[in-house]
């Protein structure tokens, strides 16, 4: 069935496109998992597709953690143990290659970070040395009633050489502050994971706000534009295409956001399917019709990674389990 010529991939339809296909990028977090649990059917969709020696690549916007992390959670929820760090891209792993092809591991120079662990990892495993992470307070500043005329800086303008944004729950003013003032050099790279807006948990109607809110902040502040790394941004797609040689033609983009996934795929000339099982749904794909906002638009949808498998495998999956 075709939905406003969005075409509905199902397990019928599915072999054709299978032969079509030789890289497999997904998205995680609504895709392949929600919280700590696998979506239904997906562990065995992504199985399947690897046994048709398919290439598969993990594409998330989370920096929350380091590939090695997401990859023993994969092993964890049941994915194929092929599976591993070397199939995962994410923000933090773009971030530090970015910076490291800017010469910061051997300028000495240091990182401002706000962000999670996942950041701080995957720049420590390029040499770049990073602070900031984690909590930061008032407490901290020498006479709390005047920090907000006499900042404390953690380090002299002159040792950083990157201001890095992203998720971060210990955000707080006194952070931003410090990254404003350090962005006010000029040479002082300014580089973000990715803007999305909230991002998907377990509690329907409860909005958790992701990196998009914290870096706009930084950017009001400091009055510059950062370099965005995540999806739908050129630079991850830069990032793969050095990693793997890709025929963007033979090439699909399955996610659930629009606005991230599918509008990531058709700026670089993938294929597109939109899974209505996280973030976004055909109502958001007819008003994006509506408003002749083609870049987010997929070429297929399916209900789930689940809807795409053989009736056969269906069959002996128990969703209970």
């Amino acid at each position: 069935m075709a939905y406003n010529n969005v075409i509905q991939m199902n397990s019928e339809r599915f072999p054709k496109l299978l032969n079509e296909i030789d890289t497999f990028i997904f998205d995680a977090d609504g895709v392949l998992w929600l919280g700590e649990e696998a979506m239904p059917g997906s562990p065995q969709f992504i199985n399947f597709i690897l046994r048709h020696n398919k290439r598969v690549i993990v594409l998330t916007n989370n920096a929350t953690k380091s590939r090695s992390v997401y990859a023993r959670k994969l092993a964890r929820l049941g994915y194929d143990i092929a599976l591993g760090k070397k199939n995962i891209v994410n923000p933090a792993a773009v971030v530090a290659d970015t910076l490291f092809r800017a010469g910061l591991a051997e300028s000495n120079k240091k990182v401002y970070l706000i962000g999670c662990q996942g950041v701080k990892d995957e720049l420590d495993d390029l040499g770049i040395e990073s602070f900031g992470h984690g909590p930061d307070s008032i407490e901290n500043q020498p006479d709390k009633n005047v920090f907000i005329y006499d900042l404390k800086l953690d380090e002299h303008p002159d040792n950083v050489g990157a201001v890095v944004v992203g998720y971060e729950k210990h955000f707080n003013y006194i952070k931003l502050m410090k990254a404003a003032n350090y962005l006010q050099d000029e040479d002082c790279h300014f580089v973000a994971t990715n803007e999305d807006e909230t991002c998907p948990g377990p509690i329907p109607n409860i909005i958790i706000p992701d990196a998009g809110p914290i870096i706009a902040a930084v950017k009001v502040a400091s009055g510059r534009e950062p370099l965005v790394v995540g999806k739908p941004n050129t630079p991850a797609f830069e990032y793969i295409c050095r990693r793997w040689k890709i025929n963007p033609e033979r090439t699909i983009m399955i996610g659930d956001r629009t606005n991230t996934d599918i509008k990531f795929g058709k700026d670089h000339g993938l294929r597109t399917l939109l899974v209505l099982s996280g973030c976004h749904s055909l109502d958001d794909v007819i008003d994006h019709q509506q408003n002749d906002r083609d870049d987010m638009i997929p070429e297929f949808y399916a209900k789930n990674l689940c809807a795409l498998l053989p009736k056969r495998i269906l069959k002996s999956i128990n969703f209970f389990n």
